[in-house]
């Protein structure tokens, strides 16, 4: 347990470090999500983005999440998101509470089905956001791939803030060794309630990910990725790319 502590301290403190504005832009801190669940595990991970180049230079995104498997259907996760504009301080943007559900395998397609539902509570006079996720994978051999349908929905009757938005996020990755997966990652815009549709901006680019079992884990599982993804449509008018890390550290209590 000592270790663990000394885990989310150093999570928290990255997190900090490496604080974050979303800025609505496809990908920074969020991830691609797959629809299983893990009953028992504990897992502790830290996220975050950053754009490069452009007049969005320097901007940042990070999230800390800890979340446990209740059941072999469904997990529960606490998340706080911090926010950093280029040339500002950061700060704790947001906490919220999210649910993975495992739904099930569609027949005869082999794809694996999941739902996300996340309650997101802006901490800065703004406010709450409730984000859902259709989630899909297929598993083939060494290949996997995931794709998430993405809509947030701010509870709000201000005027020009009530629309929800719409996204995707796409991964596809084959384990070219024992604990390394190399593919692409993207992420995309497509539109909003009043404007669905049209000219968006994404990001696309290679991935790499690694999981480890260190022994002074001792029975856990330490997970590194690592992505760069370049801009897209009308991406391209606000950065160069996007620099994605997380780590993870994972175990069963």
């Amino acid at each position: 347990m000592t270790r663990w502590k000394v885990a989310a301290a150093l999570v928290a403190g990255l997190a900090w470090a490496g604080a974050a504005n979303a800025a609505d832009q496809p990908g920074l801190s969020n991830k691609v999500y797959d629809p299983y669940v893990k009953n028992g595990v504990t897992e502790l991970e830290l996220r975050s983005g950053r754009l490069t180049g452009g007049r969005l230079n320097g901007e940042q995104a990070a999230v800390v999440e800890l979340e446990r498997g209740v059941s072999d259907r469904l997990s529960i996760a606490v998340v706080g998101e911090f926010e950093q504009h280029a040339g500002e301080a950061g700060k704790l943007d947001s906490v919220g509470i999210e649910g993975v559900a495992y739904l099930g395998q569609i027949p005869g397609l082999g794809v694996d089905v999941g739902g996300y539902l996340e309650y997101e509570q802006r901490l800065h006079n703004e406010s709450g956001v409730v984000e859902a996720k259709l989630l899909l994978a297929k598993r083939s051999g060494s290949f996997e791939g995931l794709f998430n349908l993405i809509s947030k929905t701010p509870l709000t009757n201000r005027a020009g803030q009530k629309a929800s938005t719409f996204g995707y996020a796409l991964q596809g990755t084959f384990e070219t060794a024992p604990g390394l997966k190399l593919g692409a990652q993207a992420f995309g815009a497509l539109g909003t309630s009043d404007t669905l549709g049209g000219r968006q901006g994404r990001y696309i680019g290679p991935i790499a990910n690694w999981e480890l079992h260190p022994s002074w884990m001792t029975g856990g599982e330490l997970e590194l990725e690592a992505a760069y993804l370049l801009p897209v449509g009308t991406a391209r008018a606000d950065s160069d790319g996007q620099v994605r890390l997380m780590v993870a550290f994972e175990r069963k209590f």
